[in-house]
């Protein structure tokens, strides 16, 4: 009998539905909580499949891999599998390319609105006992009429650009892939009231955005990051917005999670911080588990998959 393992079990388990598509299958199901690199490595001897939410496999770790068929990547980005390595011993590798996007998109427009009225700033002062003036808020503009820059235009960045487009905002893309994209990135920067950063994690877009990008914005301007946190420097995006020269900054992906206790990004008011919760909503949780599901159950008969990663 075939069996898989879900790594984050505890965090993201599978439901009756999912369970009975196993059973069906005749495929034993193993549940491991959390991704520990030694106990995923143990709990996926004599696998077929890994489910992979958080775990890290590196070349190395693949290398120990010697049952495995498919690594089922629950979500979109895959920069925690060393893709090519996997190939390398014929390992499939499969994700969820178009998951949480009108998710992340709702998000970022949160976060860009929850910056640019100051809500979080206003709902801390209020909470405190106090009834902050206009002034204690300024500045303050209304978003039609200003420029949105998305850097990065594939789904997500295209959801939410239409979105913007519906409160009368001007959108900027750059991404040098789509031919869309027209703007350079030091347009994108400079004429942009609010910037929403959507490209993947390679090792050309890790800090992507830092103290260069960041001068070349707008005073008072709002940066969000719903991608990936090593794309943004957000020690240069803490000092930016301590200095005042950034209005916001909404930030849902860290280099590091949790955020630790002594990063700066905590002690700036006017940054709003989630725990990297954009993608998250009922549905989309759904679809992030039926789909890689539906991939292994099919390479496991013998058939294609549906979404393997781009070679």
């Amino acid at each position: 009998m075939d069996a898989v393992l879900l790594t984050d079990a505890d965090r993201f388990p599978f439901d009756a539905e999912d369970r009975a598509a196993l059973d069906d299958a005749g495929i034993e199901l193993r549940e491991l909580s959390g991704h520990e690199p030694g106990a995923v490595l143990e709990a996926s001897r004599g696998a077929a499949a890994v489910f992979v939410y958080y775990a890290r496999f590196p070349a190395e770790a693949i290398e120990r891999l010697h049952d495995v068929r498919v690594l089922a990547r629950c979500g979109t980005g895959y920069d925690n599998i060393d893709v090519a390595a996997a190939r390398a011993r014929g390992i499939e590798v499969v994700y969820v390319p178009d998951y949480g996007v009108d998710d992340v998109a709702e998000h970022a427009l949160a976060l860009l609105l929850a910056c640019s009225r100051k809500i979080a700033l206003a709902d801390r002062a209020v909470r405190a006992g106090e009834w902050p003036p206009y002034d204690a808020l300024a500045p303050m503009h209304r978003l039609r009429g200003r420029t949105l820059g998305l850097l990065g235009y594939g789904r997500i960045a295209r959801a939410l650009g239409d979105k913007a487009r519906a409160l009368g905002l001007r959108v900027l893309a750059h991404d040098p892939y789509v031919a869309a994209a027209t703007a350079s990135r030091e347009e994108l920067f400079r004429e942009s009231d609010l910037v929403s950063v959507h490209v993947p994690l390679t090792e050309e877009t890790r800090h992507l955005v830092g103290e260069t990008e960041l001068g070349l914005m707008k005073p008072g301007a709002v940066l969000v990051n719903t991608a990936r946190g090593p794309i943004v420097d957000t020690v240069a995006l803490a000092a930016a917005l301590r200095d005042g020269r950034l209005g916001g900054a909404g930030v849902d992906v860290f280099e590091e999670a949790p955020l630790p206790l002594d990063h700066p990004l905590r002690r700036c008011p006017t940054a709003v911080l989630t725990p990297h919760a954009a993608a998250y909503t009922e549905e989309a949780l759904a679809e992030v588990r039926k789909r890689p599901l539906a991939d292994v159950l099919r390479i496991l008969r013998g058939e294609r998959a549906a979404s393997p990663v781009p070679a």
